[in-house]
């Protein structure tokens, strides 16, 4: 680990981690397809650490969307099956199967790409889109694609998938995701015979299993679909209602307070003037900014956890730097030293108290995903627990 000559910091609980991959697992069991997702750098925990320690929980399989993310695993040790869902070219595919990586094929370009560069029988997992619109074969074109794969001497069929655009709504029986459900046990069927299994659940779906997990009815039941986990591995329910899950999250950000500034009634506060003191105020100077991944939209919105009181972001958010109100908590502390205190953004304090990342998301008008994966590069990972499962 390198030196931190800036005390900001994303600490990341290999142990929160842990606990949420077993507590999907048991929505799971162990004989259904489970590919936790970990591109975009591990939804910003840190892709190598997460995958290793997945790995020691019993992971088989793990999920990148970019070749590059897949190759930083291998070179950085990962054993584990991985499967690359982005697309790839001629060149693209080589690396894939050079480093033993799973291609997730979208189109026949990329089924003609393995098949002239192919030595070996490669295993391909096929994608159809059934609603998303992004990615996939339209499945209308399964006639076609069944007959390419029974004869096919170069690339085996794995398995069919397809992506929920309202994962959130699986639990419903007149939702979209029951549409897009219906349509993949149809090529599910259409496909049985070359042996393939389908994957489909991602969190929403997860928490829709969870949730209706004692209704051996309903449509998601039907089929031992696959789980493909992202935000619910890292410790976010996809939405309010579901609570089936008990997760915890897994990275707190932090930092300390850089100095404390007395501002008299009527002065400002950082660029463009937009936060004036209605009174003789007392703000923190935190070394953490947008270019940190702390939106600037969250200026004057947000709160953050200091000295286990949450307290206000005022002003603009700047680059390397934020400003807290801290007045009303140094009133009631007044001989307490806050140099170095630490500030929470998101996640736990030092004490256990808690500040959501979801708050975050919903002051920027935006989704917890983002917050997560918005972390800087500049911002270190600090990994704790993780050493006993």
């Amino acid at each position: 680990m390198s030196e931190l000559f800036r005390r900001t910091f994303a600490e990341i609980n290999l142990d929160h981690l842990a606990h949420n991959f077993f507590e999907i697992q048991k929505v799971a069991g162990f004989d259904r397809f489970l590919c936790p997702m970990v591109k975009a750098n591990g939804y910003g925990h840190g892709d190598v650490q997460i995958a290793k320690h997945l790995e020691k929980c019993g992971v088989e399989n793990l999920g990148v969307c970019l070749i590059e993310e897949g190759l930083l695993l291998r070179k950085s040790g990962v054993q584990s099956d991985i499967l690359v869902f982005r697309g790839f070219d001629k060149y693209g595919a080589q690396k894939i199967l050079d480093h033993h990586m799973i291609p997730v094929v979208s189109t026949w370009d990329q089924i003609h790409c393995l098949e002239s560069i192919a030595d070996d029988v490669v295993s391909v997992h096929l994608k159809f889109n059934t609603g998303m619109n992004r990615l996939g074969f339209d499945p209308d074109q399964a006639e076609q694609l069944f007959t390419y794969f029974k004869n096919s001497k170069k690339l085996k069929l794995k398995s069919i998938l397809s992506h929920f655009f309202n994962g959130e709504d699986a639990y419903l029986e007149n939702g979209e995701s029951k549409k897009q459900t219906d349509q993949l046990a149809l090529l599910l069927n259409f496909f049985k015979p070359l042996n393939v299994f389908a994957h489909l659940l991602n969190s929403g779906g997860i928490a829709s299993l969870a949730k209706v997990n004692n209704d051996s009815n309903h449509y998601l039941q039907k089929n031992n679909w696959g789980f493909r986990p992202g935000l619910i591995l890292y410790g976010y329910q996809p939405k309010n209602i579901f609570s089936e899950l008990n997760l915890k999250p897994v990275m707190s950000l932090k930092s300390v307070v850089n100095n404390i500034r007395d501002v008299k009634k009527g002065e400002s506060v950082s660029y463009g003037a937009k936060w004036i003191a209605g009174r003789d105020s007392k703000i923190a100077v935190v070394p953490i900014g947008y270019a940190d991944g702390v939106h600037r939209m969250l200026s004057n919105k947000n709160l953050a956890l200091f000295s286990g009181q949450l307290v206000p972001i005022v002003g603009r958010i700047c680059m390397d730097f934020l400003m807290l109100d801290v007045t009303d908590v140094l009133l009631k502390k007044q001989n307490k030293k806050y140099d170095d205190e630490e500030v929470v953004l998101f996640g736990y304090d030092q004490d256990g108290q808690f500040l959501s990342a979801e708050k975050a998301a919903e002051a920027a008008q935006s989704i917890t995903w983002e917050m997560l994966t918005s972390v800087g590069e500049r911002v270190p990972r600090l990994f704790k627990g993780g050493a006993e499962l």
